[in-house]
């Protein structure tokens, strides 16, 4: 199937636009194909479905803005959800495995693989190591590849083999080294790699580190693979391995985009504390946004029972985009609404 060129007028009249295009109705049904087969595997393995809510009281802890509401009736403030993790997290200290499959909206400026509002699968589960966390993202990925298209081999992307690679390996490999650098020495060295081609670099080290391996790391992968292990300063909230130093982190890249993000997360309130109140500085300092008193009540729920709990979150309209060798815009439903 192959892409429209310019139908954006068109897609407003998205039901006439369905009617009119068979092919692009076909799309709608393999969205439908691709939810029911994420769910079903879901079930399967023994997750529970649980839905987050889109109003937030608290601001999530990433350092991102968020849109925000008001109540029309009594002025109550609200945060949509840019993810469901924290209040899965929260869940999985009484239910073992549970997921959201559902919207998510995320102040992005739109393009060929952003979108602002989507559909995001995310998960939590209790007692799962890294190791085992990538060999579930893979499983999923390619039994819901294959019951939606009957095929592992799809136009996009050929998803037969899903490989894992240290990101540290595809770290050298980019800066043209031997092994990657830590530390300073590697915010320097992916600060001067962005410079050498215009790209933007003047910003914090957490904004260079992104910017790096978006362009960097993922950009230069053209088959499936996941990459685990990350460095210090690329961690979020996973935690670090002591016995190496890297962050127990992964990400599924196709087609040079980012499919799915996760790793084994922090275990108390004592571990998010400091990298929330960064967060909130970050935020602060991006932004513009002033620092509240952080997620209380996620700190109490983590506390209740804590664990080694391992998360994921994938973009069904990125995943089913690389199956189909579109762009994100094209396979979402009502793309203006």
């Amino acid at each position: 199937m192959t892409a429209l060129t310019d139908h954006t007028a068109d897609r407003r009249h998205y039901g006439t636009f369905l009617k009119d295009n068979p092919d692009e109705r076909d799309v709608v049904l393999l969205k439908a194909d691709l939810l029911r087969a994420l769910r079903t595997w879901l079930h399967e393995t023994g997750y529970n479905e649980i839905t987050a809510p889109m109003l937030c009281q608290h601001r999530e802890s990433a350092p991102i803005p968020q849109f925000s509401t008001k109540h029309p009736l009594t002025g109550e403030g609200f945060h949509l959800k840019h993810s469901a993790e924290e209040h899965l997290r929260r869940v999985v200290t009484s239910i073992n495995r549970v997921f959201d499959l559902a919207p998510a909206i995320r102040a992005e400026r739109a393009d060929g693989s952003h979108a602002i509002e989507f559909t995001m699968l995310q998960t939590a589960a209790r007692d799962i190591t890294l190791a085992q966390g990538l060999e579930l993202v893979a499983a999923l990925v390619q039994d819901a590849v294959r019951s939606t298209f009957g095929n592992l081999k799809t136009t996009g992307a050929d998803f037969t083999t899903i490989s894992v690679r240290p990101v540290d390996d595809a770290i050298a490999e980019a800066l043209g080294r031997s092994f990657a650098p830590e530390g300073a020495e590697l915010v320097a060295a992916a600060r001067s790699w962005l410079d050498a081609r215009d790209l933007p670099a003047s910003s914090s080290p957490w904004e260079v580190m992104e910017e790096f391996v978006k362009q960097a790391v993922e950009g230069a992968v053209t088959t499936p693979t996941l990459l685990h292990s990350f460095p210090y300063e690329l961690r979020h909230n996973s935690r670090v391995d002591e016995r190496t130093g890297r962050a127990q982190r992964f990400s599924l890249i196709v087609g040079g985009i980012e499919i799915c993000d996760g790793g084994v997360k922090l275990r108390t309130s004592a571990d998010y504390r400091p990298m929330v109140e960064a967060n909130m500085l970050l935020r602060e300092e991006l932004h513009g946004i002033p620092v509240d008193d952080g997620p209380g009540e996620f700190y109490a729920d983590v506390d209740r029972d804590p664990a080694d709990v391992l998360t994921f979150g994938l973009g069904v309209e990125r995943l089913l985009a690389a199956c189909m060798g579109r762009s994100v815009t094209e396979v979402l439903t009502f793309p203006h609404h």
